[in-house]
Protein backbone atom coordinates (compact mmCIF):
# COMPACT_ATOMS: atom_id res chain seq x y z
CA UNK A 1 0.00 0.00 0.00
CA UNK A 2 3.15 2.41 0.76
CA UNK A 3 3.83 2.19 -2.91
CA UNK A 4 0.53 2.78 -4.35
CA UNK A 5 0.39 6.29 -1.92
CA UNK A 6 4.02 6.96 -3.14
CA UNK A 7 3.29 6.57 -7.13
CA UNK A 8 -0.06 8.71 -6.06
CA UNK A 9 1.90 11.14 -4.60
CA UNK A 10 3.87 11.41 -7.72
CA UNK A 11 1.58 11.66 -9.72
CA UNK A 12 -0.10 14.66 -8.19
CA UNK A 13 2.67 16.36 -8.34
CA UNK A 14 3.84 15.61 -11.46
CA UNK A 15 2.56 16.47 -15.38
CA UNK A 16 1.89 14.25 -17.84
CA UNK A 17 3.14 15.00 -21.04
CA UNK A 18 1.73 14.01 -24.11
CA UNK A 19 2.17 14.29 -28.06
CA UNK A 20 -1.70 14.89 -28.57
CA UNK A 21 -4.73 16.18 -26.71
CA UNK A 22 -5.89 12.76 -24.72
CA UNK A 23 -8.59 10.79 -26.11
CA UNK A 24 -11.95 10.39 -23.50
CA UNK A 25 -10.38 6.77 -22.59
CA UNK A 26 -7.15 8.09 -22.05
CA UNK A 27 -8.15 11.10 -19.88
CA UNK A 28 -9.80 9.18 -17.64
CA UNK A 29 -7.13 6.44 -17.35
CA UNK A 30 -4.65 9.85 -16.42
CA UNK A 31 -6.98 11.30 -14.00
CA UNK A 32 -7.50 7.79 -12.23
CA UNK A 33 -4.00 7.67 -12.13
CA UNK A 34 -4.03 10.86 -10.54
CA UNK A 35 -2.27 13.59 -12.40
CA UNK A 36 -3.90 16.70 -11.90
CA UNK A 37 -1.97 18.73 -15.15
CA UNK A 38 -1.56 17.57 -18.13
CA UNK A 39 0.00 19.19 -21.42
CA UNK A 40 0.01 17.87 -24.83
CA UNK A 41 1.27 19.05 -28.19
CA UNK A 42 -1.27 18.49 -30.78
CA UNK A 43 -4.90 19.31 -30.22
CA UNK A 44 -7.72 17.02 -31.54
CA UNK A 45 -8.20 19.79 -34.03
CA UNK A 46 -4.41 18.89 -35.31
CA UNK A 47 -5.14 14.67 -34.86
CA UNK A 48 -8.51 15.36 -36.77
CA UNK A 49 -6.27 16.88 -39.38
CA UNK A 50 -3.52 14.58 -39.48
CA UNK A 51 -5.76 11.77 -40.28
CA UNK A 52 -7.25 10.48 -36.60
CA UNK A 53 -10.90 11.91 -36.51
CA UNK A 54 -11.37 8.71 -34.50
CA UNK A 55 -11.11 10.80 -30.55
CA UNK A 56 -14.08 13.16 -31.82
CA UNK A 57 -16.02 11.46 -33.39
CA UNK A 58 -16.40 9.32 -29.88
CA UNK A 59 -16.86 12.14 -27.77
CA UNK A 60 -19.74 13.92 -30.45
CA UNK A 61 -21.44 10.60 -30.44
CA UNK A 62 -21.49 9.94 -26.90
CA UNK A 63 -21.91 13.29 -24.93
CA UNK A 64 -22.49 15.39 -28.17
CA UNK A 65 -19.14 17.78 -26.84
CA UNK A 66 -16.16 19.10 -28.46
CA UNK A 67 -14.03 18.25 -26.18
CA UNK A 68 -13.42 17.97 -22.29
CA UNK A 69 -13.38 20.88 -20.15
CA UNK A 70 -9.75 22.00 -19.85
CA UNK A 71 -9.99 23.29 -16.30
CA UNK A 72 -12.38 20.99 -13.65
CA UNK A 73 -12.15 19.63 -10.60
CA UNK A 74 -10.24 16.63 -11.45
CA UNK A 75 -7.55 17.89 -13.55
CA UNK A 76 -6.14 20.97 -15.67
CA UNK A 77 -5.23 21.00 -19.44
CA UNK A 78 -3.33 22.86 -21.91
CA UNK A 79 -1.67 22.74 -25.28
CA UNK A 80 1.67 24.11 -25.99
CA UNK A 81 1.10 26.09 -28.28
CA UNK A 82 -1.20 28.30 -26.40
CA UNK A 83 1.59 27.89 -23.59
CA UNK A 84 4.36 29.51 -26.11
CA UNK A 85 1.65 32.18 -26.66
CA UNK A 86 0.70 33.14 -23.20
CA UNK A 87 4.37 33.74 -22.86
CA UNK A 88 6.28 37.32 -23.19
CA UNK A 89 7.09 38.32 -26.85
CA UNK A 90 10.64 37.70 -26.97
CA UNK A 91 10.38 34.34 -25.70
CA UNK A 92 8.09 32.70 -28.63
CA UNK A 93 9.97 32.77 -31.86
CA UNK A 94 12.31 29.98 -30.52
CA UNK A 95 9.89 27.56 -28.88
CA UNK A 96 7.33 28.47 -31.92
CA UNK A 97 10.47 27.41 -34.23
CA UNK A 98 10.85 24.09 -32.55
CA UNK A 99 7.13 23.18 -32.43
CA UNK A 100 7.40 24.06 -36.16
CA UNK A 101 10.02 21.32 -36.47
CA UNK A 102 8.27 18.72 -34.54
CA UNK A 103 5.23 18.99 -36.49
CA UNK A 104 7.06 18.90 -39.34
CA UNK A 105 8.75 15.86 -38.59
CA UNK A 106 5.69 14.32 -36.98
CA UNK A 107 3.77 15.15 -40.23
CA UNK A 108 6.27 12.73 -42.72
CA UNK A 109 5.95 10.37 -39.78
CA UNK A 110 1.89 10.61 -39.86
CA UNK A 111 2.37 10.29 -43.56
CA UNK A 112 4.41 7.00 -44.14
CA UNK A 113 1.91 5.29 -41.24
CA UNK A 114 -1.30 6.34 -43.73
CA UNK A 115 0.72 5.27 -46.70
CA UNK A 116 2.22 1.53 -45.31
CA UNK A 117 -1.59 1.40 -43.31
CA UNK A 118 -3.35 2.00 -47.18
CA UNK A 119 -0.93 -0.89 -49.12
CA UNK A 120 -1.65 -3.39 -46.49
CA UNK A 121 -4.82 -5.42 -46.98
CA UNK A 122 -4.97 -6.82 -43.86
CA UNK A 123 -5.39 -3.73 -41.60
CA UNK A 124 -7.84 -2.22 -40.44
CA UNK A 125 -9.45 0.00 -38.58
CA UNK A 126 -12.55 -0.41 -36.02
CA UNK A 127 -14.68 2.57 -37.18
CA UNK A 128 -14.31 1.84 -40.86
Amino acid sequence: MQTLNAIQFFCQESLFLSTHEPCCMCVSAIVWAGYKKIIYLFPYESTRDQGIPHDLQIMHELWAVERYQACNKFCASAGIPDLIEALPEKARAPLKEQVARITARYAELSQKYHQEKSANSENTLAFN
